[in-house]
Protein backbone atom coordinates (compact mmCIF):
# COMPACT_ATOMS: atom_id res chain seq x y z
CA UNK A 1 0.00 0.00 0.00
CA UNK A 2 1.12 3.56 -0.70
CA UNK A 3 1.43 6.01 2.06
CA UNK A 4 2.81 9.37 1.20
CA UNK A 5 5.31 8.69 -1.86
CA UNK A 6 6.74 5.26 -0.49
CA UNK A 7 5.52 1.70 -0.85
CA UNK A 8 4.46 -0.59 2.11
CA UNK A 9 3.45 -3.72 3.43
CA UNK A 10 0.76 -3.60 6.03
CA UNK A 11 1.47 -5.36 9.49
CA UNK A 12 -1.19 -5.76 11.85
CA UNK A 13 -0.68 -5.85 15.33
CA UNK A 14 -2.81 -7.50 17.87
CA UNK A 15 -3.37 -6.30 21.69
CA UNK A 16 -0.76 -7.69 23.09
CA UNK A 17 1.60 -7.01 20.18
CA UNK A 18 0.89 -3.05 20.89
CA UNK A 19 1.59 -3.37 24.33
CA UNK A 20 4.64 -5.16 24.05
CA UNK A 21 6.34 -2.94 21.64
CA UNK A 22 5.04 0.49 23.39
CA UNK A 23 5.71 -0.70 27.09
CA UNK A 24 8.89 -2.91 26.42
CA UNK A 25 10.67 -0.16 24.29
CA UNK A 26 14.32 -0.77 24.45
CA UNK A 27 13.75 -4.65 23.59
CA UNK A 28 10.59 -5.38 21.60
CA UNK A 29 9.71 -1.69 20.77
CA UNK A 30 13.36 -1.27 19.01
CA UNK A 31 13.43 -5.44 17.79
CA UNK A 32 10.10 -4.09 15.90
CA UNK A 33 11.90 -1.02 14.03
CA UNK A 34 15.26 -3.48 13.78
CA UNK A 35 13.16 -5.71 11.89
CA UNK A 36 10.71 -4.23 10.03
CA UNK A 37 12.17 -1.29 9.01
CA UNK A 38 15.89 -1.68 8.82
CA UNK A 39 16.08 -5.84 7.35
CA UNK A 40 12.96 -6.69 5.70
CA UNK A 41 12.35 -3.24 3.79
CA UNK A 42 9.51 -0.88 5.23
CA UNK A 43 6.14 -2.14 7.08
CA UNK A 44 3.30 0.27 8.28
CA UNK A 45 1.96 -1.31 11.56
CA UNK A 46 -2.25 -1.13 11.36
CA UNK A 47 -4.21 -1.17 14.70
CA UNK A 48 -7.98 -1.08 15.25
CA UNK A 49 -9.62 2.12 16.75
CA UNK A 50 -10.74 -0.09 19.56
CA UNK A 51 -6.77 -0.30 20.71
CA UNK A 52 -6.75 3.60 20.70
CA UNK A 53 -9.73 3.54 23.23
CA UNK A 54 -9.02 0.86 25.49
CA UNK A 55 -5.39 2.86 25.89
CA UNK A 56 -7.01 5.96 26.57
CA UNK A 57 -7.80 5.83 30.64
CA UNK A 58 -4.21 5.01 30.94
CA UNK A 59 -2.11 8.33 30.57
CA UNK A 60 1.38 6.85 30.63
CA UNK A 61 0.94 4.08 28.15
CA UNK A 62 -1.52 6.22 26.20
CA UNK A 63 1.53 8.66 25.47
CA UNK A 64 3.74 5.88 24.59
CA UNK A 65 1.04 4.85 22.06
CA UNK A 66 1.01 7.93 20.34
CA UNK A 67 5.00 9.02 20.64
CA UNK A 68 5.57 5.39 18.80
CA UNK A 69 2.81 5.34 16.35
CA UNK A 70 3.80 9.19 15.34
CA UNK A 71 7.36 8.17 14.02
CA UNK A 72 6.00 5.51 11.52
CA UNK A 73 3.46 5.74 8.74
CA UNK A 74 0.33 3.74 10.03
CA UNK A 75 -3.07 3.12 9.46
CA UNK A 76 -5.94 2.94 12.30
CA UNK A 77 -8.63 0.59 10.78
CA UNK A 78 -12.42 1.68 12.54
CA UNK A 79 -14.88 -1.01 14.03
CA UNK A 80 -14.83 -4.59 12.19
CA UNK A 81 -18.57 -4.10 11.37
CA UNK A 82 -17.67 -1.43 9.28
CA UNK A 83 -15.27 -3.60 7.61
CA UNK A 84 -17.44 -6.39 7.41
CA UNK A 85 -20.37 -3.92 5.46
CA UNK A 86 -18.21 -2.65 3.25
CA UNK A 87 -16.71 -5.99 2.22
CA UNK A 88 -20.49 -7.27 1.61
CA UNK A 89 -21.55 -4.06 -0.49
CA UNK A 90 -18.09 -4.69 -2.65
CA UNK A 91 -18.97 -8.63 -3.52
CA UNK A 92 -22.37 -7.11 -4.17
CA UNK A 93 -20.71 -4.95 -6.57
CA UNK A 94 -18.73 -7.67 -8.23
CA UNK A 95 -15.72 -6.07 -6.53
CA UNK A 96 -12.99 -6.74 -4.10
CA UNK A 97 -12.87 -4.71 -0.46
CA UNK A 98 -9.65 -1.95 -0.91
CA UNK A 99 -8.20 -0.17 1.96
CA UNK A 100 -9.64 3.58 1.92
CA UNK A 101 -10.99 5.85 4.17
CA UNK A 102 -14.32 4.19 4.50
CA UNK A 103 -12.45 1.43 6.45
CA UNK A 104 -9.36 3.07 8.11
CA UNK A 105 -7.50 6.57 8.31
CA UNK A 106 -3.99 6.37 7.48
CA UNK A 107 -0.61 8.49 9.48
CA UNK A 108 2.93 9.33 8.28
CA UNK A 109 4.75 11.30 9.51
CA UNK A 110 6.62 12.77 6.15
CA UNK A 111 3.47 14.15 5.38
CA UNK A 112 3.28 18.13 6.11
CA UNK A 113 -0.66 17.47 6.72
CA UNK A 114 -2.53 18.10 10.30
CA UNK A 115 -5.23 14.98 8.84
CA UNK A 116 -2.44 12.88 8.89
CA UNK A 117 -0.71 13.87 12.34
CA UNK A 118 -0.94 10.55 14.80
CA UNK A 119 -0.93 13.22 18.13
CA UNK A 120 -3.46 15.84 16.71
CA UNK A 121 -5.90 13.02 15.53
CA UNK A 122 -6.39 11.51 18.69
CA UNK A 123 -6.40 14.25 20.52
CA UNK A 124 -9.60 15.52 18.57
CA UNK A 125 -11.15 12.39 18.85
CA UNK A 126 -10.15 12.13 23.00
CA UNK A 127 -13.04 15.62 22.58
CA UNK A 128 -15.52 13.56 20.86
CA UNK A 129 -17.39 11.81 23.41
CA UNK A 130 -20.17 9.91 21.23
CA UNK A 131 -17.48 8.28 19.45
CA UNK A 132 -15.66 7.42 22.05
CA UNK A 133 -19.00 6.35 24.62
CA UNK A 134 -19.64 3.95 21.22
CA UNK A 135 -16.35 2.51 20.98
CA UNK A 136 -16.29 1.93 24.53
CA UNK A 137 -19.61 0.32 24.80
CA UNK A 138 -19.05 -2.14 21.90
CA UNK A 139 -15.18 -2.78 23.94
CA UNK A 140 -17.38 -3.64 27.09
CA UNK A 141 -19.63 -5.84 25.35
CA UNK A 142 -16.65 -7.87 24.45
CA UNK A 143 -17.30 -9.85 28.19
CA UNK A 144 -20.60 -10.38 27.47
CA UNK A 145 -19.56 -12.06 24.41
CA UNK A 146 -16.76 -14.05 26.18
CA UNK A 147 -19.64 -15.10 28.34
CA UNK A 148 -21.56 -16.31 25.78
CA UNK A 149 -19.17 -17.92 23.86
CA UNK A 150 -18.08 -20.65 27.15
CA UNK A 151 -21.94 -21.01 27.07
CA UNK A 152 -22.16 -22.49 23.48
CA UNK A 153 -19.13 -24.61 24.64
CA UNK A 154 -20.71 -25.93 27.76
CA UNK A 155 -23.70 -26.59 26.03
CA UNK A 156 -22.21 -28.51 23.21
CA UNK A 157 -19.85 -30.77 25.54
CA UNK A 158 -23.24 -31.54 27.44
CA UNK A 159 -25.22 -32.32 24.63
CA UNK A 160 -22.64 -35.04 23.35
CA UNK A 161 -22.00 -36.21 26.34
CA UNK A 162 -25.62 -36.96 26.93
CA UNK A 163 -25.89 -38.87 23.39
CA UNK A 164 -22.73 -41.06 24.28
CA UNK A 165 -20.61 -39.05 21.65
CA UNK A 166 -16.72 -38.08 21.87
CA UNK A 167 -15.46 -34.36 22.02
CA UNK A 168 -13.28 -34.99 19.34
CA UNK A 169 -16.33 -35.41 16.66
CA UNK A 170 -16.21 -31.55 16.80
CA UNK A 171 -13.18 -30.83 14.53
CA UNK A 172 -12.23 -28.65 11.52
CA UNK A 173 -14.02 -31.38 9.18
CA UNK A 174 -16.91 -30.83 11.33
CA UNK A 175 -16.16 -27.10 11.30
CA UNK A 176 -15.73 -26.79 7.14
CA UNK A 177 -19.21 -29.15 7.13
CA UNK A 178 -21.08 -26.53 8.78
CA UNK A 179 -19.43 -23.03 7.64
CA UNK A 180 -21.51 -21.77 5.03
CA UNK A 181 -24.75 -21.65 7.47
CA UNK A 182 -22.18 -20.46 10.48
CA UNK A 183 -21.13 -17.53 8.38
CA UNK A 184 -25.23 -16.60 6.66
CA UNK A 185 -26.62 -16.41 10.51
CA UNK A 186 -23.24 -14.71 11.50
CA UNK A 187 -23.98 -11.82 8.78
CA UNK A 188 -27.51 -11.85 10.10
CA UNK A 189 -26.06 -11.20 13.72
CA UNK A 190 -23.94 -8.19 12.13
CA UNK A 191 -27.29 -6.54 10.16
CA UNK A 192 -26.49 -7.46 6.94
CA UNK A 193 -30.00 -8.22 4.86
CA UNK A 194 -28.80 -11.12 2.42
CA UNK A 195 -32.87 -12.08 1.41
CA UNK A 196 -32.46 -15.39 0.01
CA UNK A 197 -29.64 -15.33 -2.32
CA UNK A 198 -26.81 -17.87 -2.42
CA UNK A 199 -23.68 -16.21 -1.00
CA UNK A 200 -20.09 -16.95 -2.12
CA UNK A 201 -18.70 -16.73 0.99
CA UNK A 202 -15.01 -17.38 -0.30
CA UNK A 203 -15.53 -13.89 -1.76
CA UNK A 204 -16.41 -13.23 2.51
CA UNK A 205 -12.77 -13.51 3.81
CA UNK A 206 -13.02 -11.22 6.95
CA UNK A 207 -16.32 -13.16 8.16
CA UNK A 208 -14.51 -16.52 7.09
CA UNK A 209 -11.16 -15.81 9.25
CA UNK A 210 -13.17 -14.43 12.14
CA UNK A 211 -15.13 -17.34 12.26
CA UNK A 212 -12.68 -19.74 11.96
CA UNK A 213 -10.44 -18.71 14.87
CA UNK A 214 -14.13 -18.63 16.70
CA UNK A 215 -14.68 -22.27 16.25
CA UNK A 216 -10.98 -22.73 17.27
CA UNK A 217 -10.96 -20.53 20.52
CA UNK A 218 -14.29 -22.18 21.57
CA UNK A 219 -13.93 -25.89 20.62
CA UNK A 220 -10.61 -27.02 20.26
CA UNK A 221 -9.32 -25.59 23.68
CA UNK A 222 -10.42 -25.81 27.13
CA UNK A 223 -8.91 -22.20 27.93
CA UNK A 224 -11.30 -19.71 29.55
CA UNK A 225 -12.34 -17.11 27.32
CA UNK A 226 -11.48 -13.87 27.95
CA UNK A 227 -12.43 -10.27 26.66
CA UNK A 228 -9.14 -9.94 24.84
CA UNK A 229 -9.46 -13.38 23.03
CA UNK A 230 -12.94 -11.88 21.19
CA UNK A 231 -10.84 -8.77 20.79
CA UNK A 232 -8.33 -10.64 18.90
CA UNK A 233 -10.56 -12.68 16.41
CA UNK A 234 -12.69 -9.55 15.69
CA UNK A 235 -9.39 -7.52 14.72
CA UNK A 236 -7.56 -10.53 12.96
CA UNK A 237 -11.15 -10.27 10.83
CA UNK A 238 -8.48 -7.75 8.83
CA UNK A 239 -5.86 -10.50 8.08
CA UNK A 240 -6.78 -11.42 4.95
CA UNK A 241 -6.06 -8.10 3.56
CA UNK A 242 -2.84 -7.79 5.31
CA UNK A 243 1.01 -8.22 4.04
CA UNK A 244 2.10 -10.05 7.80
CA UNK A 245 0.89 -9.72 11.43
CA UNK A 246 2.14 -10.32 14.81
CA UNK A 247 0.10 -11.83 17.72
CA UNK A 248 0.54 -14.37 20.26
CA UNK A 249 1.14 -18.40 19.70
CA UNK A 250 -2.44 -19.95 19.47
CA UNK A 251 -3.53 -17.03 17.30
CA UNK A 252 -0.74 -17.68 15.28
CA UNK A 253 -1.34 -21.38 14.88
CA UNK A 254 -4.83 -20.60 13.83
CA UNK A 255 -3.94 -18.24 10.92
CA UNK A 256 -1.10 -21.13 10.45
CA UNK A 257 -4.03 -23.37 9.65
CA UNK A 258 -6.61 -21.22 7.92
CA UNK A 259 -3.97 -20.59 5.10
CA UNK A 260 -5.06 -24.03 3.61
CA UNK A 261 -8.53 -22.76 3.23
CA UNK A 262 -9.01 -19.05 2.71
CA UNK A 263 -6.93 -18.49 -0.26
CA UNK A 264 -6.76 -14.52 0.47
CA UNK A 265 -4.30 -15.64 3.15
CA UNK A 266 -2.16 -18.00 1.34
CA UNK A 267 0.94 -15.09 1.44
CA UNK A 268 0.71 -14.01 4.88
CA UNK A 269 3.42 -13.76 6.97
CA UNK A 270 3.23 -14.83 10.81
CA UNK A 271 5.45 -13.70 13.43
CA UNK A 272 4.91 -14.25 17.40
CA UNK A 273 6.22 -11.61 20.28
CA UNK A 274 9.64 -13.75 20.70
CA UNK A 275 10.25 -12.62 17.23
CA UNK A 276 10.36 -9.02 18.09
CA UNK A 277 12.25 -9.39 21.04
CA UNK A 278 15.81 -8.67 21.60
CA UNK A 279 17.96 -10.71 23.55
Amino acid sequence: MVLGEREYKLILLDTNAIREIITNTKLSGKGFFEKFFCNQGNYAPCFFIYNVIELMPYADIFEKFIEFFSTVPCLMFFPIKIVIHQEYQQYCLGKKLTIDNQIAHAFTPIVDDERYNCKTFFSGMKEDVGLVKSIQFDVKQLAEVAKEWEKQRNHTEKLLKKMGMSPTIVDEKFYLGQEYETIIKDMHNWEIKIGNQKIDIKELPTLRIMEYAQFNRVYLTKKKITPNDVMDIRIGGIIPYMDAVITENFQANIYKKAKKYIPQMKQLEIYTLKDIRLE
